[in-house]
């Protein structure tokens, strides 16, 4: 749209003798019930909105005073018909049943993490005992290897025919000192 046309459109809607008409505006109203059972109808329930009363001729605005929904929440209307302060029901019991809630999840937390801690202690001591017996069955080896290093060999009888055997006899005896060291490094 070019300036022009936007600036007679504008000129038209406000020196036209046209009565432009406004769209009636719809109010929807929620129903309540005071704690004596009276049926009110609000349209937003704070301050400054509208509050009436259904009789059986028909809506009138709601008397001056204190009014208390069902719910607790108390109304009180300083005009007939406009409400001046809300006051909100305070939610004491839900509290009392999270705090109720929440220490029996700790009651249940705690038999949780005392079942995981018995469980814990039973493993462990049986990995302790498996420790235990492994620590032994390493001292048995360890005496054994001593006692067969304190055995001495038996002196040969014959001068070997084949020099080639009586190195690998040599080859042999040099093993088996090298492997009572190596024990006797590993018991110190």
């Amino acid at each position: 749209m070019k300036a022009k046309e936007a600036l007679e459109q504008i000129k038209s809607l406000l020196f036209s003798d046209e009565v432009v008409s406004t769209p009636e505006v719809v109010t929807e109203f929620a129903e309540g019930v005071l704690a004596d059972g009276t049926i009110v109808k609000f349209d937003k329930l704070e301050v400054g909105g509208l509050i009436s009363v259904v009789t059986e001729e028909g809506e009138i605005p709601a008397p001056v005073g204190e009014h208390e929904l069902e719910d607790g929440t108390i109304v009180i209307v300083a005009e007939p018909g406009v409400i001046a302060e809300v006051k909100m029901v305070e939610e004491e019991v839900a509290e009392v049943e999270v705090v109720e809630e929440l220490s029996a999840d700790v009651v249940n937390y705690d038999d949780r993490f005392q079942e995981i801690r018995e469980s814990f202690n039973s493993k462990m001591t049986e990995i302790e005992t498996k420790v235990s017996s492994l620590n032994e069955v390493t001292k048995k080896l360890i005496e054994f290897m001593e006692a067969f290093a304190k055995i001495e060999s038996a002196p040969e009888t014959q001068a070997p025919k084949n020099t080639f055997l009586a190195q690998s006899k040599n080859v042999k005896s040099d093993s088996f000192k090298k492997l009572q060291n190596i024990f006797q490094t590993i018991k110190n």
